[in-house]
């Protein structure tokens, strides 16, 4: 059983939401504030198959104003791996499709929590939520 600490998980929460504050465009960065609070929802509704899915395709969108979606999700799925020590290809879904039920649910379950850290940082990291 994984157990952490949490001023560990909070600390991996608040850097992972740094790096999307550095890799995302100021002027999305109250659109990635908003979106990083609709995670946990999101995640609880479609789940991290899904999540990895979102973040190749708006990486790869010819539009600018999505793009940082991509970045966004793509950070959070960097994080989620790096505390849960679960190796799985971000760019990937079908990894995560196919990952053993009892493994992909707990790393879901985590993921949820994580995504709760990350809304929890988001304003003062990014700013206030703006809707896209």
């Amino acid at each position: 059983m994984l157990k952490l600490d949490t001023r560990d998980f909070s600390l991996a929460a608040y850097k992972g939401l740094e790096q999307v504050k550095q890799k995302v465009s100021v002027s999305k960065h109250k659109n990635a504030s908003g979106l990083v609070q609709g995670l946990p929802s999101y995640i609880s509704t479609w789940g991290l198959h899904r999540l990895a899915g979102d973040g190749i395709k708006y990486s790869q969108a010819r539009a600018e104003d999505t793009r940082y979606k991509g970045k966004v999700y793509q950070e959070f799925l960097t994080t989620l791996q790096a505390i849960s020590g679960v190796t799985f290809a971000i760019d990937n879904p079908k990894v995560l499709i196919e990952m053993e039920l009892r493994s992909y649910t707990g790393l879901n379950r985590l993921a949820i929590e994580l995504a709760r850290e990350w809304s929890f940082w988001a304003t003062p990291i990014l700013g206030e939520a703006e809707e896209p």
